[in-house]
């Protein structure tokens, strides 16, 4: 999948791409049974890059000040869809084509200095290929794991 730089823009300005959101209770449920939680979110994914649309798929863990975000988004670079007006700083051309990447972003207080985490995961078009899903569950677990233990360091100190 690739879309014109400009393209990508404004549909992300206008929201013209799949936006799905799912619930959890807690990052522990997610834990224990991570494929459960994200597999969903892969599906949807999926199902719009079928379709040559663009998507973000979430997961949203516990609420209030303690919430955990787990996204799925398909962009040109790393950066997530709330920062669309800084992507064209990072080309020369915006009416050149390029490649649709799928990325995986965690948000969360206790995750790191920022509490934020963005990682490229593969082309939008390699979505289905063996290890895919493998890195995306990996990257949801070791998120989760820092987080909880960031937070019980915290809590002790």
């Amino acid at each position: 999948m690739q879309i014109k730089v400009q393209d990508f823009i404004a549909k992300i300005e206008q929201e013209d791409y799949q936006q799905d959101r799912l619930l959890a209770k807690s990052s522990a449920d997610v834990i224990k049974d991570v494929s459960a939680f994200l597999a969903p979110l892969l599906t949807k994914v999926e199902a719009a890059v079928s379709k040559n649309k663009l998507a973000a798929a979430r997961l949203l863990i516990g609420d209030g000040a303690g919430q955990i975000t787990l996204s799925l988004e398909t962009g040109i670079i790393n950066l997530p869809f709330a920062n669309i007006k800084k992507v064209d700083n990072f080309f020369d051309d915006i009416t050149q084509t390029v490649p649709v990447i799928i990325y995986f972003i965690a948000q969360g207080q206790g995750l790191n200095a920022s509490n934020f985490k963005i990682m490229r995961i593969a082309p939008a078009a390699s979505l289905t290929q063996p290890g895919v899903k493998e890195a995306v569950m990996t990257a949801a677990l070791d998120a989760l794991t820092q987080i909880e233990f960031n937070r019980t360091q915290e809590e002790k100190d």
